[in-house]
């Protein structure tokens, strides 16, 4: 392939990273992954500094706000989707998120109370307000515990329930 441009390149990449922004909230670090791929099918050689320019302008613009993204994403797979911090965390590393930000961001939003709420509920749509037994109860712990909570917040919300 030739390359193009700078010019030219510069405006296929940041129609590329507008494209890829326009369907959802992106973090950073997925834009930036989008725009590595792009460019390498474009054949441009040193596509850094123009990926870091169009990301600083993205940011100036405010499409790119990963504190405000961080935070809606750990609320939304909180409350909605009922995982737990491990399970976030762990997600959020796979798209390419600093530890330190999302540690962060998970005390801030995912506290002590709103997980034992969310347990809560959890237990109370498998269960309804009927007693569970020794078997549901087993079955209870290993679905909480694989969606990401703490072992100890679960236990703590069976017993105050």
């Amino acid at each position: 392939m030739s390359q193009l441009p700078s010019s030219d390149s510069k405006a296929a990449l940041t129609a590329t990273a507008i494209r890829f922004l326009s369907f959802r909230s992106r973090f950073k670090a997925e834009v930036i992954n989008h725009l590595a791929k792009k460019a390498k099918e474009l054949g441009l050689a040193d596509p850094l500094t123009l990926i870091n320019q169009i990301i600083a302008s993205l940011e100036r613009a405010g499409f790119i706000d990963d504190a405000k993204n961080l935070a809606g994403y750990i609320r939304y797979r909180l409350e909605t989707k009922m995982k737990g911090p491990y399970w976030i965390k762990s997600s959020l590393l796979r798209l390419g998120l600093a530890k330190s930000d999302i540690e962060r961001s998970l005390a801030e939003n995912a506290g002590r109370e709103l997980q034992k709420n969310i347990i809560r509920l959890f237990i109370e749509k498998k269960v309804g307000g009927k007693d569970v037994d020794m078997k549901t109860k087993a079955r209870l712990y290993r679905a909480l515990i694989s969606r990401g909570f703490s072992v100890s917040l679960v236990a703590e919300a069976f017993d105050e329930r």
